[in-house]
């Protein structure tokens, strides 16, 4: 009787374990997945701030008086980025940093018939707040 009770107990705690584990894969599997859609579109997020940057940055450069970046392409794509990266989990955590790169778009479009030393500061700080949103989901990926 005592081997059958022995048994039974080392059969439930294998069978616990068992599940435990596959229980751990799986919440693992899942980490995973989330934090490679939290990058992708992080990843677009920044993207979209960049590309504006550079256009306007390609554009001053060639000594245009208007840029021909569009106006309205930019903020369209950048607001199905900023609401996909929202809506997943933890992609709140990038509010802050967030609002560092709008801010930074938007004095890089108001220096951009400014002074030299005007365009440079905008561009600098629009090119911090972009490192410092790559920074931030670098870390929260990691985590």
């Amino acid at each position: 009787m005592r081997a059958a009770i022995i048994s039974l107990v080392s059969a439930v705690v294998g069978g616990l374990l068992v599940l435990t584990g596959q229980w751990l894969i799986h919440r693992s599997e899942d980490r995973r997945y989330w934090r490679g859609l939290l990058r992708d579109a992080a990843a677009d997020a920044a993207t979209s701030f960049s590309e504006e940057g550079a256009r306007l940055n390609s554009d001053r450069g060639r000594g245009k008086a208007n840029s021909r970046a569009d106006k309205t392409t930019y903020p369209v794509d950048r607001q199905r980025a900023l609401n996909r990266l929202l809506t997943l989990p933890h992609g709140d955590a990038f509010g802050p940093q967030l609002s560092d790169m709008g801010s930074g778009i938007e004095e890089l479009w108001k220096a951009y018939s400014g002074s030299d030393e005007e365009w440079h500061a905008a561009r600098a700080r629009l090119k911090e707040a972009i490192d410092a949103f790559r920074a931030a989901v670098r870390h929260e990926v990691q985590r």
